[in-house]
């Protein structure tokens, strides 16, 4: 529940500097492979044919080009260039059997692709896509990765594997490919278009509480306890570690008439209590967890939720690791199903935080709604599956994140918190006006995603 930064990234493709040029071969003609050039040694000006390339030739007749042009007496498995002809475009063609095949057009002096890299899904549901580098020369060249979903770079996707997110599904997405060796020119390949199939989700709820309690009492002690105070104890600082205004009293959180958990915020009472910025406290409110109660690991996360109206408001609805005594935030993990934001009533905020997960920032993203989150009710709901987090309003999906981070740290147990803050570095200025403020929670339910997800209850 942290100040949010949106960065998003715009690339578009990047052409490839090698043509792959092919002539048929006729039916009768034993040619089952496409020659390939390799450097023979360091200089970049030494090549030579890939054996292997040319082993179902029969008889067959080579010839060098440079610059589009044949050389004269270039018909041996090797040639060698000279340094004036270095930056000119170099081919092999081989004819056997009346038939001509011809290599990729490179460029003397830079790597090259005989076989450009390829993209395959790891099984049919598309949970991952491997890239290879095809076949390349030198052989020290290193590779390295970009993803891309159509022409727009995927940011952060760098690795030979990358794991779709549910935005992907529908698409096709490619990898581009670079190629760089030491005294070499490097070059680029793009490997061809793969469609990422759609895969259903099967949810089954075996969680829930309905706030469906006697009017005017508590959230059930079974599943919710208090988190009490200004946050001055906290390790980030006073303000819960975003300089918040509100001290958390329990009774400000009730069981409505109708079946919902209103949490209520009022400056009514609050200078009997001391708050870190060294006065009466200007705001009271609640905050309710269910750490040590009940937690969860993986699956859907969703709630029924009215939001605050009113600048200077910040509910939320969200899940701590349940390790956070042992390892303090952000290491034990922080996802925000949502946070609805009174400066920002048309919108919603779905994060993420790790240490390297966006850290203070998060990772995630927003939605516009054009009606708000305080006239109505809507359903904010997060999928977290072991490779990524995705977010939901209303059952449309608006935000995915996957797992990227060396520290991922959103594969263990968490627990719920639901809260109605006030100011804050996110929730900005309090309109001097306002004097009282609430959000209310329908429900919250738990269901697993073909069949993963656990509750865990202690």
């Amino acid at each position: 529940m942290l100040m949010k930064s949106i960065k998003g990234s715009l690339a578009f493709l990047i052409s490839i500097s090698l043509l792959t040029i092919v002539v048929p071969f006729s039916a009768q003609a034993d040619v089952t492979n496409q020659p390939q050039i390799n450097y023979s040694d360091n200089t970049g000006l030494s090549f030579a044919v890939a054996p292997a390339s040319i082993s179902g030739f029969k008889s067959p007749k080579i010839q060098w080009f440079v610059g589009g042009k044949a050389v004269a007496g270039a018909t041996k498995t090797a040639f060698k260039a000279t340094a004036k002809q270095k930056n000119q475009s170099i081919q092999l063609k081989v004819t056997s059997a009346g038939t001509t095949a011809a290599s990729v057009v490179g460029t003397i002096g830079q790597v090259i692709v005989n076989v450009k890299p390829t993209v395959t899904l790891s099984d049919s549901s598309g949970t991952k896509v491997l890239a290879t580098p095809g076949a390349f020369s030198p052989k020290t060249a290193k590779v390295t990765y970009q993803w891309f979903k159509g022409p727009i770079e995927i940011g952060g996707a760098k690795s030979s594997t990358y794991i779709p997110a549910a935005t992907d599904q529908g698409f096709k997405i490619f990898v581009s490919a670079n190629y760089s060796a030491k005294g070499f020119i490097d070059n680029k390949s793009d490997s061809a278009d793969i469609s990422i199939p759609v895969t259903k989700r099967t949810y089954l709820q075996v969680w829930q509480d309905e706030f469906n309690g006697a009017a005017g009492s508590a959230p059930d002690s079974a599943i919710w306890a208090p988190e009490n105070g200004d946050g001055s104890k906290a390790v980030a600082g006073g303000g819960w570690g975003n300089k918040e205004r509100q001290y958390y009293i329990p009774s400000l959180a009730k069981i409505t008439s109708t079946g919902a958990l209103q949490i209520d915020a009022t400056t009514t009472g609050a200078n009997e209590y001391n708050c870190y910025y060294k006065t009466p406290c200007e705001w009271i409110s609640s905050k309710y967890i269910t750490k040590d109660k009940v937690g969860f690991k993986y699956g859907r996360l969703e709630a029924r939720i009215k939001g605050p109206v009113g600048s200077g408001t910040w509910g939320a609805f969200w899940m701590l690791g349940a390790d956070i005594d042992t390892r303090i935030w952000p290491w034990c993990g922080e996802i925000d199903v949502t946070e609805l934001v009174g400066k920002a009533p048309n919108t919603a905020y779905g994060y993420f935080h790790g240490l390297l997960s966006g850290g203070f920032g998060g990772r995630g993203t927003t939605v516009d709604m054009p009606n708000g989150f305080a006239n109505e009710y809507h359903t904010y709901a997060v999928d977290w599956l072991p490779e990524s987090v995705d977010w939901y309003v209303d059952g449309v999906l608006f935000g995915s994140q996957q797992k990227k981070d060396k520290d991922w740290v959103f594969d263990h147990e968490f627990y719920l918190v639901v809260n109605l803050a006030m100011g804050g570095n996110l929730g900005g200025t309090i309109e001097p006006g306002l004097k009282q403020a609430n959000i209310s929670f329908d429900w919250i339910r738990f269901s697993t995603i073909n069949g993963v997800g656990e509750v865990i209850k202690h």
